[in-house]
């Protein structure tokens, strides 16, 4: 008897609940259209947070890392020409590693004679100048593609060659476009082999003929990293080559990485370089600057999301409000006929929730196309970008992000009219009827 009774009780409600909404179908489409544009914009909202401020950021810190240092020899500039005051050797690299708080030094030697590079792209012969660079594996291992190597190479097998994305983009932007080359993106690239020629240029008067050599290479990856550039190769190729060419040893090094256990420890790290006679640079500030950028626009997109769902609030607000007093009399009449107040209250707030339920799974869903249409409509030249580029692919729509907008909303719209329909079940249901 007792389930009987609350089986009769449920389907009471739902029958109410469902008069009700179709009593004024105009207010409630109504309503729920400026509901889901709220809920569209907060969608925007917290996906540009997460889905697009967050891979973004992760992307930014792989080309400027806190907590790295760029340490070079101090240089002074002679009328048109620039010498080093300092140099940079073996020696100086093990005192930067000896410091307080120094974690790990990449040194960073460049090969020490012309060379240039010479491939074949869609069957199009090139051959061009080129700078090369020699890095620790450690340094771009995270840059490799999947299933790719950065250790020296066995005999016979194609030297690994990771390039920095921003030659990448000088080749397609610049160099493709002047020349009617096709355009590569780093996906197709990688796995292709080129030749390096050793010992010569495509400069008129840099051309050696003492020394050549032809080394096969393969691309095995990309790097983001705004202090590499050109080509970069495995550091022990590099002082192999320049010992071949040079007849003796070379412990010159052009630059420097130096990872930091605390970014905070910056100044201290700093002052220590320059006494070794050092310029010190580093992407901290840049990374704020960038930070404190992304931090504005997501603020910006959030209060714009807030201001809709206030507007709506208003809105919501006031449209209910005059339902309510055009069914002053359904309601005294329900509570002249036995319901509660608890009850008509439970009724007034299911239709309510409904409606918003409604609102949010519109909402999100038209987020939800529109994101899937650009996102799969995105030009080519967007995604060759650097760094944008590279965040794309990890721009994904979250299901969870959605699903709690959904809910937020029908929390949202059933909550905002609360307080009218408990301010007017506080009348007895005769004034109600009368009024």
């Amino acid at each position: 008897m007792g389930n009987n009774f609350q089986t009769m009780r449920l389907r009471g409600y739902i029958f109410l609940i469902g008069r009700s909404i179709r009593r004024n179908p105009s207010r409630i489409i109504f309503n729920i259209i400026s509901m889901a544009i709220g809920a569209s914009i907060l969608c925007a909202a917290l996906t540009a947070y997460f889905s697009v401020r967050e891979p973004l950021l992760r992307e930014l810190g792989r080309a400027f890392p806190e907590n790295r240092l760029l340490a070079k020899p101090k240089t002074l500039g002679l009328g048109p020409l620039q010498v080093n005051r300092s140099k940079l050797t073996g020696d100086v690299i093990s005192k930067i590693r000896r410091i307080r708080g120094v974690t790990a030094v990449y040194p960073i030697q460049p090969l020490w004679f012309p060379v240039r590079a010479e491939g074949r792209i869609f069957g199009e012969e090139i051959s061009s100048d080129i700078v090369v660079s020699g890095a620790p594996p450690e340094l771009v291992e995270n840059s490799l593609s999947a299933g790719q190597s950065f250790a020296m190479p066995l005999p016979g097998e194609p030297l690994p060659v990771v390039i920095s994305c921003y030659f990448l983009d000088l080749y397609n932007l610049g160099l493709a476009q002047s020349n009617n080359l096709p355009q590569l993106n780093e996906s197709s690239a990688v796995g292709r082999t080129f030749s390096l020629v050793l010992g010569e240029s495509t400069i008129s008067g840099l051309v050696s003929v003492s020394k050549s050599k032809t080394i096969a290479c393969k691309v095995v990856g990309f790097t983001p990293d705004v202090s590499l550039f050109g080509l970069i190769i495995p550091l022990e190729a590099v002082e192999k080559y320049n010992l071949w060419y040079a007849g003796r040893e070379v412990s010159d090094y052009t630059q420097a990485q130096v990872e930091i256990a605390d970014a905070r420890e910056f100044d201290r790290i700093r002052l220590e370089l320059s006494g070794l006679g050092l310029m010190v640079e580093s992407n901290r500030n840049v990374m704020q600057y960038l930070k404190m950028i992304a931090n504005i626009i997501s603020m910006i997109i959030m209060s714009l999301a807030v201001g809709v769902l206030f507007l709506a609030a208003v809105n919501l607000t006031h449209s209910e409000r005059m339902a309510l007093m055009e069914r002053r009399g359904e309601l005294g009449l329900l509570g002249a006929l036995g319901a509660t107040r608890k009850m008509m209250r439970w009724i007034y707030l299911g239709e309510k929730s409904i409606t918003g339920l409604a609102a949010g799974l519109i909402g999100a869903g038209a987020f939800a196309l529109c994101w899937n249409i650009v996102m799969t409509n995105l030009p080519d030249a967007v995604r060759r970008l650097p760094i944008i580029g590279s965040a794309i692919p990890q721009m994904r729509l979250d299901a969870a992000v959605l699903a709690i907008v959904i809910l937020f909303i029908a929390f949202w719209g059933a909550v905002i009219c609360y307080l009218p329909i408990r301010r007017l079940l506080r009348l007895y249901p005769a004034r109600l009827l009368k009024e």
